[in-house]
């Protein structure tokens, strides 16, 4: 959040429309990961390059880690461990000029999109069950926090937060008009 407020008081870059849009949506994305508490979790990389000619905003890259497997040199002394990255499993982001290449009448249409790597998560899975005792079971969701107003989202998503906090499985039900995930 810090860089993206930096970046807008840069002169160059408020000169800008396109720059400070982005900025602004970036700084809107890290205000809900601050509601859902996980902006330990989260990294702005300005050097990520995604598929220059047709994304047309945010991109994202899902990395999974695997935290206290080699110490780290400069604090080996202090027993400090570090996270190391298996790879990354999923990637995407927002394009919104991709359908109107091809639809006749070019119309913009708001999307956004993710791969995902489904063989290496399998397999990262099925190491991690092997590893353990534990039996993967599917879905469990104990709580629904859903509304049919527009205008809730932040109460929705702190309310969310405090509720896996606690332990509860929880599914999210946005408004219909956006989406729903669980």
């Amino acid at each position: 959040m810090d860089l993206a407020e930096r970046l807008l008081l840069d002169p160059r870059m408020s000169q800008s429309k396109q720059a400070c849009a982005g900025l602004s949506d970036i700084k809107l994305l890290f205000s809900y990961m601050q509601l859902f508490q996980v902006t330990d979790r989260v990294v702005f990389d300005l050097s990520l390059a995604r598929g220059l000619d047709y994304y047309t905003g945010v991109i994202y890259e899902a990395v999974l880690t695997q935290a206290g497997v080699a110490p780290v040199s400069s604090d080996a002394q202090n027993g400090a461990e570090e996270s190391v990255s298996v790879g990354s499993v999923a990637g995407g982001g927002r394009y919104d000029g991709l359908v109107g290449m091809f639809d006749p009448k070019g119309r913009k249409v708001p999307c956004v999109g993710v791969s995902i790597g489904i063989e290496r998560i399998f397999s990262i899975m099925e190491q991690k069950a092997e590893a353990s005792a534990e039996k993967v079971r599917t879905t469990e969701v104990q709580v629904l926090v859903a509304s049919a107003q527009k205008n809730l989202l932040e109460e929705r998503l702190r309310l969310v937060t405090e509720l896996w906090n606690a332990g509860i499985k929880v599914c999210v039900g946005f408004s219909v008009d956006i989406y729903q995930t669980c």
